[in-house]
């Protein structure tokens, strides 16, 4: 009867399957053998010896994988450091060749457009949000002399519309409605001067912003969602300190996608910086250790860290961008100096969740709004620096370098009401 099993195993599933067959049967024997000789409590013990016999063999396999994952991550990191060292020295090579030609080297990237120029670009990209609020407030004066009722719902509507939010929409009402109870303001025509000077008043905040002169390096860490322009703002912003002549370096914090490396690698061969970069997955937190400290060492005048884009509803990332922070404070306990939150201007009320949750999670020290053009919701900015007193660093309305500037309350309101 046996024999005719083992044919029949050998015939279906072949040499393999009987050999375990086999070795099962011996086994099992064996350990009947064995279950025979030893007492209840010895069998029991030599059970525990054999799972303990089990789990080491697993751990050594655990081991060993991991070792081999670290090795490939180290290769990588080689490979990528190569590689940024490679391009670096054409960089140098490139100059040294036009140096030899008597050819023109730009030191930094092409000087920004005159205040004048970027104030028409200004008000050009945020036409929409002007043309809703004060297309919504030119309906709501529509015929009237006096500001009644009516009135008050019109511009009530106007501003939600143009995503400045609830909250600031009713400060902004309650300043109306109080001047025009005390008889300040009756005229319909004088309406919109007041609203400028609301939101001026809202917006102008006088905070003291630290610069290389306060803080060698200065360490700038930047945060925001997916998809809000982060990388290129960055790179923008590197640029725009390497042409007033200062030694930039960057840390490559976004170690969740190597996509994020590379276009940030890519942004320091067009600002001409120096940039630390690790293979995806490392430890953001050990990347901005080993920045932070190359700069202290090698006398950076600034450090600018980028971070993945972190979705606002994922706690377990949001405790990830604290651990870098206290990381960064090892090496200098007062950084970083600017931690700037990029929200994109389209996204309307969202930025303004955005803005809360990232505030739990760091001390936000300013906002840069990005996309500002082409966007009828370009008025969250006004409710966002309301709500939570951060003043707004600086405003996106292009693709060039010379489209992300630092932001100027009055220039912003004067291009709103223009």
């Amino acid at each position: 009867m046996i024999f005719s099993v083992i044919w029949f195993v050998f015939t279906v599933f072949g040499s393999g399957a009987l050999v375990v067959g086999l070795l099962f049967l011996w086994t099992d024997g064996q350990l009947g053998e064995v279950s025979e000789k030893l007492t209840p409590q010895q069998a029991e013990l030599h059970l525990a010896e054999l799972e303990k016999q089990r789990q080491q063999e697993e751990e050594a396999r655990e081991r060993k994988q991991r070792e081999v994952q670290l090795d490939r991550l180290q290769q990588q990191n080689e490979v990528l450091q190569e590689e940024i060292t490679r391009k670096q020295e054409e960089r140098r090579q490139q100059r040294t060749l036009t140096k030899r030609f008597g050819e023109a080297i730009p030191e930094a990237p092409a000087p920004t457009p005159e205040p004048q120029k970027f104030y028409e670009k200004l008000r050009s990209g945020i036409s929409k949000t002007r043309e809703q609020m004060l297309g919504g407030l030119s309906n709501a004066l529509l015929g009237k002399k006096e500001i009644d009722e009516e009135v008050l719902e019109g511009l009530e509507e106007a501003l939600l519309g143009a995503d400045i939010g609830p909250e600031t929409t009713e400060q902004i009402l309650e300043v109306v409605t109080s001047r025009v109870e005390r008889q300040e303001l009756r005229d319909v025509n004088a309406l919109r001067e007041v609203i400028k000077e609301e939101i001026v008043r809202i917006l102008h905040k006088e905070v003291p912003i630290p610069t290389v002169v306060d803080r060698k390096p200065l360490v700038l860490m930047f945060v925001g969602v997916n998809g809000v322009g982060k990388t290129t703002t960055i790179g923008k912003i590197a640029a725009q300190y390497r042409r007033d002549g200062h030694r930039v370096l960057m840390g490559a914090g976004d170690t969740f996608r190597a996509a994020a490396i590379e276009q940030l690698t890519e942004w320091s061969c067009r600002a001409e910086c120096d940039i630390i970069a690790k293979s995806q997955g490392v430890d953001p937190s050990s990347v901005m250790y080993e920045a932070v400290e190359k700069a202290v060492r090698e006398e950076y005048d600034v450090v600018i860290c980028d971070t993945a884009g972190r979705l606002h509803t994922k706690k377990n990332l949001m405790e990830e961008l604290r651990k870098m922070v206290r990381v960064i404070r090892k090496i200098i306990p007062d950084a970083p100096h600017e931690v700037l939150l990029v929200l994109d201007a389209t996204t309307g009320q969202n930025a303004i969740f955005q803005a809360r949750e990232f505030r739990e999670a760091a001390d936000l020290t300013g906002i840069v709004m990005t996309k500002l053009d082409g966007t009828a919701k370009g008025g969250v900015i006004i409710g966002i620096v309301n709500e939570f007193d951060i003043p707004v660093r600086y405003i996106g309305v292009g693709e060039g370098i010379e489209d992300l500037r630092p932001y100027d309350a009055k220039q912003f309101t004067d291009s709103l009401f223009s």
